[in-house]
């Protein structure tokens, strides 16, 4: 009867040895797919489903160019679930804020001709008003927001379907 504890324990022991072995490697940046594209009918087909943010590269005057994960301290895990024209967001898988979106060309927001990239734009629920926007790219399994168009503090963020 004494052996047993000691093989749970040893069991218990290995199995936290491997769990910690796997976080000590580098962090690998995601391969990006090869047929990104800006294309709206594309986007129109792909931007449904459930994205998890996977990574961001933010260039930072202390650093420079940045590659930010939801590992990297001060970070979370990040949600959109994207179904009709409702957006839920959360944060490590708990609920934080719901709205609507669109997907439309930038120019219909900033009334400036050559803006024609394609955007993900946030409208309040309840009032309709546009919240914040964000040009895309967007294949099958991986959609890309890029930050960097219209902040100064976030650049472009990776972002997988789930």
């Amino acid at each position: 009867m004494k052996k047993q504890p000691l093989f749970i324990l040893l069991i218990l022991f290995a199995g936290a040895s491997c769990k910690k072995a796997e976080t000590d490697k580098p962090y690998v940046p995601v391969t990006r797919c090869a047929d990104m594209t800006r294309n709206m009918d594309t986007i129109n087909k792909y931007i449904q489903g459930n994205w998890e943010w996977v990574e961001e590269y933010r260039m930072t005057r202390e650093n420079g160019l940045e590659l930010i994960t939801p590992n990297t301290p001060g970070q979370k895990r990040l949600f959109w679930f994207l179904s009709g024209d409702t957006a839920k967001l959360h944060f490590e898988n708990q609920p934080d804020s719901i709205y609507r979106f669109r997907i439309q060309r930038e120019y219909e927001i900033t009334n400036y001709v050559t803006d024609s990239l394609p955007v993900l734009a946030f409208y309040g629920l309840i009032d309709n008003l546009r919240r914040s926007y964000v040009p895309i790219m967007i294949c099958p399994n991986q959609l890309l927001t890029q930050h960097q168009y219209v902040s100064s503090f976030f650049g472009e963020s990776l972002w997988v379907k789930k």
